[in-house]
């Protein structure tokens, strides 16, 4: 399967080897987000995610564990950057792929006006760039059922909806252990991903934490698993 995916992706990449954009990746570029894909993607998804990224390319990397998010897309210096985290499951991957490239569609659309990030637009391009996914073809159903209901009225995160982040998380690799953070009293201390924190107040979706050794404040979601200390 995965070497008739890549071929299929090279076929692509050498029908185009120079793809028009912004950025203008040449085909070992395109042919590198390629094998990123076929990596980190569900088999069924994988051309589907190639060809958005070869109508608008952007720079991608997988990012280092950040607690703060799975993703992020951001335009600077004339490019369209996109970063998800190396240490995620591979349908969670998947909608933070499709998440960040709905900010750069999103981008792209709005001309000289000013738009929320996570505003009507971003939804509109979310939801458009989701819908083909929205079958049993790509999707288990046990996934299938909350991201539809999820996608309604995406929100900034995907797992700040329960059902969905529950959904989500059962595809990670090993024993779930830990506890919910939402779940621990204010002032409370946890460890989660090899750092300790401390609980300080629940802000809709992400909790205000201070990390024990920095000293630093962050913001971790809710749903988030610890392990209290």
């Amino acid at each position: 399967m995965f070497q008739q995916l890549f071929k299929k992706v090279n076929k692509v990449v050498d029908k185009n080897p120079t793809l028009p954009t912004i950025n203008k990746p040449d085909a070992i570029t395109a042919k590198k987000m390629g094998e990123i894909l076929l990596k980190h993607l569900p088999a069924t998804t994988v051309m589907y995610c190639f060809e958005l990224w070869k109508e608008q390319p952007f720079s991608f990397k997988i990012s280092r564990t950040r607690s703060s998010c799975f993703g992020n897309y951001i335009f600077r210096d004339g490019q369209h950057k996109i970063t998800i985290n190396h240490d995620i499951n591979q349908y969670a991957f998947l909608v933070t792929y499709i998440h960040e490239i709905a900010h750069q569609r999103a981008w792209l659309n709005k001309g000289r006006k000013r738009i929320e990030p996570h505003g009507k637009e971003w939804k509109k391009s979310f939801q458009d760039l989701m819908q083909p996914l929205l079958s049993e073809e790509h999707l288990p159903k046990k996934l299938l059922l909350p991201l539809s209901a999820y996608m309604q009225n995406p929100a900034a995160s995907s797992v700040s909806y329960a059902p969905l982040a529950e959904a989500l998380r059962s595809f990670d690799a090993g024993e779930q252990v830990g506890v919910s953070l939402s779940e621990l009293t204010d002032n409370q201390w946890f460890e989660f991903r090899g750092t300790v924190f401390q609980k300080i107040e629940k802000r809709r979706t992400r909790v205000l934490c201070l990390e024990k050794q920095s000293k630093r404040r962050y913001t971790i979601l809710a749903s988030a698993l610890v392990n209290p200390l």
